[in-house]
């Protein structure tokens, strides 16, 4: 299965309205190597996608283009039971 990590790198981007050189300055890289990685020629670490989530307040979008809408609602609904030290369910 072929995931684009790259178009998902530059939804995230996209939605917080940034150019790539803002965002290359946010994640301490080169606008050149954030324009590889969006074209998918470029393979990334799950904590540069983490990071990329976190700089442009995207996890939303990232939960739920990894797994599914359905299934993003019931991981966001049980992460926070985690959080507080022990499952509340």
């Amino acid at each position: 299965m072929n995931f684009d990590i790259g178009g998902l790198i530059k939804k995230c981007r996209e939605s917080a309205k940034l150019s790539q050189e803002a965002f290359a300055d946010l994640m301490h890289t080169s606008q050149s190597t954030i324009s590889r990685i969006e074209k998918n020629l470029v393979v990334i670490e799950a904590k540069f996608l983490a990071k990329a989530a976190a700089i442009t307040n995207s996890q939303d979008v990232v939960v739920a283009t990894l797994f599914s809408a359905d299934a993003a609602v019931q991981f966001l609904q049980t992460v926070p039971m985690f959080i507080m030290g022990g499952f509340y369910g």
